[in-house]
């Protein structure tokens, strides 16, 4: 129950982000110094979510056992 809740959490964060992302996206392109430092932080905010996430999964799947017992 608490793995599934957290994976459906992450669906929706990760569906947000990319929202997001794509929206900003034209503001990023329109500056040239911009951009490179727009990429970088968006690919350490991705590698962020996703080590979240799988925290989150992680202590779903945990929080599951402890209760099935």
């Amino acid at each position: 129950m608490f793995t599934l809740g957290a994976i459906a959490l992450t669906g929706l964060l990760f569906w947000v982000a990319q929202k997001a992302n794509e929206k900003d996206r034209s503001f990023y392109d329109s500056d040239d110094r911009l951009w490179l430092l727009a990429l970088h932080i968006r690919q350490d905010l991705k590698l962020i979510a996703f080590v979240l996430a799988g925290i989150m999964v992680m202590l779903g799947i945990i929080a599951d056992l402890i209760i099935a017992r």
